[in-house]
């Protein structure tokens, strides 16, 4: 019978994924946010006019960090989180 149940919660996931538990999530959530931080700090650091090709790419891959850490804090502040396995 419990097996049962195992497999009766486990097909509630899309395939090949897990439910992360909370705790998990809200770890990753601050670090998540914490990045986020220091990458804005980062980006603070940098001159307003960039004088150089190599100093324009590195505040283009830090706003680039910055969007991709604004996506995942979006995603694992919702209740629920979905893993891959």
């Amino acid at each position: 019978m419990k097996r049962k149940a195992q497999e009766d919660e486990a097909m509630k996931y899309p395939p090949g994924t897990r439910l992360m538990g909370e705790e998990e999530r809200v770890a990753t959530l601050n670090d998540l946010q914490q990045a986020k931080h220091e990458t804005i700090r980062a980006l603070e650091k940098l001159p307003v006019v960039a004088h150089s090709n190599k100093m324009e790419r590195h505040k283009q891959e830090l706003e680039d960090k910055l969007n991709r850490l604004d996506k995942a804090i979006d995603t694992f502040s919702k209740k629920t989180v979905y893993v891959a396995m």
